[in-house]
């Protein structure tokens, strides 16, 4: 049988003829090694062709796995399934999938009954598959034309998607879902939507008990095209705050008392940190992160992609015209620390706020590191490594407790608490420098800490002349830099100048 013999149409929806299922059957055997011929085809088609074709498979992918539903659920009731050798369903179609044949999958039983109508793991021989393309496998020296289904697919379903396939597989033999197993078989709706709508029912159907299913699923499965499983969620949440607001604070409630955050270090060095949370307060910290992540052009002003570039002293634009050259997922990164800085900061300056210190740690360094003479790292109660320049910059406005030790590993210095710059004097500060006093940065205070000009551990006092406020960026960049600054009680003047390894 050809492509040309056979022409399915609405009209056999409902009334067969007798031999239809055999021929609907053979067309899709020979459709598999069609499908993968023209993978190495498609150069010669045109562009309409082309266009047509993806269509096609788009329509074909998608009615393909309704009807893999169907045939699954019927598989089920007829016990192939039980009778193969397959330990259920999922597994059924998932050892399918992956191009295993049928008789390793039919059970001694089965083999007795099966339908001398269909070739069962056949080469595709037939008319059909020579009508589709031909002689062209004797004018290529490509083999995919006479490719059994065993050759052909190896790769399969992945285990959930198997299983999904099931699952509705299994739900469409109840009455009770009949809805939905008209909706997905139909390919009405995807198969994803589908196994979210029957996830969802029964959480509905507990709010509205005198709602049935079919019009439960009538909401559901009314959503246009292309809509997700998400979609479906968001509905099923609109419903439950229509209809059952404390079924909402109760899922809410259980999902947040068992919430987590945990971290584990990587091989490269990384640290990977993994959060379990609920819905509402996974939404906030996603709409808190989303809000910081948008590219940001480069400007010369400086590399913070968070900072409100100003002009330089003519007036003129500092960007410089390039993209923002952050991957996504820097980009969310660098919003995920900007929110934890200002959040930590507003913990800090909140006396409402029960808390231990922005960063409340002892780092034991050799003074020869701290100071740039030389090369080393200090290291915190918990073992890890932390920079000199990194310790230089904590020193100045967190709650680290540096540990400084002489050439005989002897303490020379325990920083105290007292050193930072807190209360009436940061008060002081802020009303004197209104913001970064980095040249051209404007960041607010809130966002800012209190830089030593002389580093404390040269002997720099906590005073008014000897503080300056930075944002996070430039009191990196100062520390990075060496740079030096001097101070009265109206103003700060920063030497951009690299004259000492001591700045702090």
């Amino acid at each position: 049988m050809t492509t040309d013999d056979f022409q399915p149409s609405l009209e056999y929806a409902h009334d067969s003829y007798p031999g239809e299922a055999a021929a609907c059957a053979a067309l899709v055997s020979d459709a598999v090694a069609a499908v993968s011929r023209l993978a190495q085809l498609t150069g010669n088609l045109t562009d309409t062709e082309l266009t047509a074709l993806a269509r096609s498979l788009t329509l074909v992918q998608q009615q393909s796995e309704a009807t893999l539903v169907a045939v699954t659920s019927d598989a089920i009731d007829r016990g192939v399934v039980y009778r193969s050798t397959a330990a259920d369903a999922t597994q059924w179609v998932r050892r399918l999938s992956t191009g295993e044949s049928a008789d390793a999958l039919l059970g001694a039983e089965s083999w007795s009954v099966a339908d001398p109508l269909v070739p069962l793991d056949e080469p595709a021989t037939s008319e059909g598959a020579a009508g589709v393309w031909g002689n062209a496998s004797d004018e290529s020296d490509d083999s995919d034309a006479s490719r059994t289904d065993d050759e052909l697919l190896r790769s399969g379903l992945k285990p959930s998607h198997a299983s999904r396939i099931a699952k509705l597989a299994e739900a469409a033999r109840s009455p009770l879902n009949q809805a939905l197993a008209d909706a997905v078989t139909s390919g009405q709706v995807n198969t994803t939507i589908g196994k979210t709508c029957l996830d969802t029912i029964d959480k509905i159907n507990a709010v509205l008990p005198k709602a049935s299913r079919d019009e439960i699923y009538g909401w559901l499965l009314t959503l246009g095209p292309g809509a997700g499983a998400k979609t479906v969620r968001e509905l099923t949440k609109r419903i439950l705050a229509e209809y059952g607001e404390e079924v909402l604070d109760e899922n809410e409630d259980a999902l947040q008392e068992v919430e987590s955050l945990t971290w584990s270090d990587l091989p490269g060095g990384m640290v990977r940190f993994t959060a379990d949370l609920s819905p509402d307060h996974a939404e906030a910290l996603i709409h808190g992160v989303q809000s910081l992540a948008a590219p940001s052009p480069t400007s010369a002003c400086c590399d913070d992609p968070h900072h409100r570039h100003t002009p330089d002293q003519d007036g003129n634009s500092q960007k410089t015209g390039e993209p923002d050259p952050r991957t996504p997922g820097k980009r969310r990164a660098d919003a995920f620390l900007l929110l934890l800085g200002l959040g930590a900061a507003a913990v800090d300056n909140d006396p409402e706020v029960t808390h231990r210190g922005g960063a409340t740690l002892v780092v034991t360094i050799d003074f020869l590191v701290l100071a740039g003479l030389l090369a080393g790292l200090g290291i915190t109660d918990t073992g890890t490594g932390v920079t000199p320049d990194t310790v230089r910059q904590l020193a100045c406005d967190a709650g680290i407790l540096p540990m400084v030790l002489g050439s005989k590993n002897q303490p020379l210095n325990v920083g105290r608490k007292r050193r930072l710059v807190e209360n009436e004097l940061r008060r002081a500060v802020i009303h004197r420098d209104k913001h970064c006093t980095y040249a051209g940065c404007d960041r607010p205070p809130v966002m800012c800490e209190v830089h030593h000009l002389i580093p404390w551990y040269l002997g720099g006092e906590t005073s008014l002349t000897n503080s300056a406020l930075l944002c996070d960026t430039h009191h990196r960049i100062t520390h990075r830099d060496h740079l030096t600054g001097t101070a009265t009680g109206t103003s700060v003047t920063w030497h951009y100048q690299a004259t000492s390894t001591h700045a702090a």
